[in-house]
């Protein structure tokens, strides 16, 4: 019975320990450009609340008329 009950406190911590995660913020946005064509701009960031670190990514693409 105590192995049982150990077992089962070990699941329920490990699974509160899963479930807490990353935040994500992904912002996306399209600007024309000064001559024509097209700007395109994503960002994300990535927070890991448990040990504070923070990702950003940030990638534009643009297209000629």
């Amino acid at each position: 019975m105590k192995t049982l009950s150990v077992l089962l406190l070990s699941s329920i911590l490990g699974l509160s320990f899963f479930s807490i995660g990353c935040e994500v913020s992904h912002t996306e946005s399209d600007k024309p450009g000064l001559f024509g064509g097209n700007k395109h701009e994503e960002t994300t960031v990535t927070k890991n609340p448990v040990t504070g670190n923070e990702s950003v990514e940030h990638s534009e693409q643009k297209t000629n008329p």
